[in-house]
C-alpha cells in the first residue's frame, strides 16, 4: 500500500478497507487449511467402523466486523449428534484430535499454527 493521501480520513479508509482485504484471505487459506489439516486425519485406516465424514464437514469460517474492528474465525460445527455415542460432539472431536479415535490427530493443533503463520504471512505483505 504505497499511495499518498491527502487527508487523515483517506488514510483512515484506505487502511480499514486493506484491513478487511487481510483478514478475508487470512481466514479463506486458514480455512483451506482447516480441511486440509483434517483430511490427514482419515488418512489412517478405518478400522472396524465406518466413518461417516462428520469432522470432515465440520469446520466454518467468518469475517464479521468492520471500520476500526474486524474479526475472523475458523472453528469446527460441534452441532452434530453423534449417535448412539451419547457422547456431545465437542468431547468426540478432542477423542480425534488427541490420537484417541482411529484416525490421525493433531489436525486442530496443526490448524491454529497454521491460522498464527497465515495471519503473520498475509498481514505482513498487506502492511508491510
Amino acid at each position: 500500500m504505497s499511495k499518498t493521501f491527502t487527508s487523515f480520513g483517506a488514510l483512515k479508509t484506505a487502511l480499514q478497507q486493506e484491513l478487511v482485504t487481510a483478514m478475508n484471505e487470512t481466514i479463506d487459506k486458514s480455512f483451506q487449511d482447516a480441511h486440509t489439516n483434517i483430511d490427514e486425519f482419515y488418512a489412517s485406516p478405518e478400522g472396524r467402523y465406518h466413518r461417516i465424514g462428520q469432522l470432515g464437514e465440520s469446520p466454518e469460517s467468518e469475517v464479521y466486523g468492520g471500520g476500526d474492528s474486524v474479526t475472523g474465525i475458523v472453528r469446527l460445527d460441534t452441532g452434530y449428534r453423534y449417535n448412539p455415542s451419547g457422547r456431545d460432539t465437542q468431547t468426540i472431536y478432542g477423542y480425534a484430535e488427541s490420537g484417541g479415535l482411529l484416525g490421525n490427530g493433531g489436525f486442530w493443533a496443526k490448524t491454529k499454527e497454521d491460522v498464527k503463520n497465515n495471519t503473520t504471512e498475509i498481514f505482513g505483505k498487506h502492511f508491510n
